[in-house]
């Protein structure tokens, strides 16, 4: 079974998006394609310190999910997909386990292909239990492979995002739960929030999400 690079393993409540206050342990993984891309949110990223691959721990797959406590783990980076064949391994011992497992996704790298039993060594999207992608500025571009399959949108709204970008992305993900994120720091932080504040107001389907794990001053 393959091993996972990993900076750390924590308990803590969801502070994000639609699952926001449930119990997770979260499994943050190194590695993150966003400076090779160019991507826009290296300049707010609030875990810079993921990007290197090789920072942290390699763990084998089973001592990573002996530190689960919860039903439901948080898989994060970074861009966890960076380590398909680790995460494909995790997903399905913590199956075999009985825990839930989300994955928090930029969303350009595609799910693998294959239709795996719990046990498998190979994978695809739907052996994650909840999908959360978040497309990154400038182009906020989703690898097409994930239409249909995401469950939860969730767009950081940076000077880059509106209204027309939002719409497309929406549209694109096919009836995924659309949460709306302002920025938390920085000079543009009120920006941010009146932004995000009016897209949800203007769309009533979408929701308004908020760090909530920093205002409450927990990881």
């Amino acid at each position: 079974m393959a091993d996972l690079q990993v900076i750390e393993i924590f308990d803590s409540l969801q502070g994000e998006g639609y699952w926001t206050g449930t119990p997770m342990t979260f499994i943050r993984l190194a590695g993150c394609n966003a400076p090779g891309l160019g991507l826009d949110c290296v300049r707010w990223c609030d875990t810079a310190g993921s990007w290197d691959p090789a920072t942290g721990e390699s763990l084998p797959v089973e001592a990573v999910v002996e530190r689960v406590h919860f039903p439901r783990l948080c898989l994060t980076g970074g861009e966890p997909l960076l380590q398909s064949d680790g995460v494909a391994a995790l997903v399905a011992e913590a199956h075999r386990c009985g825990i839930r497992v989300h994955l928090e996704t930029n969303g350009t790298i595609a799910p693998p292909p294959g239709a795996p039993a719990v046990g498998a060594d190979s994978w695809d999207e739907q052996s994650f239990d909840w999908v959360v992608v978040s497309p990154k500025p400038p182009g906020f571009l989703i690898a097409p492979e994930w239409a249909g399959v995401i469950d939860e949108l969730k767009l950081v709204v940076d000077e880059g995002m509106d209204a027309v970008t939002a719409e497309r992305l929406a549209l694109e993900s096919r009836g995924a739960i659309v949460s709306v994120q302002p920025l938390w720091d920085g000079s543009s932080r009120k920006l941010s929030e009146d932004r995000a504040v009016r897209l949800v107001l203007d769309h009533p389907d979408w929701r308004l999400s908020l760090q909530t794990h920093k205002y409450l001053g927990i990881r």
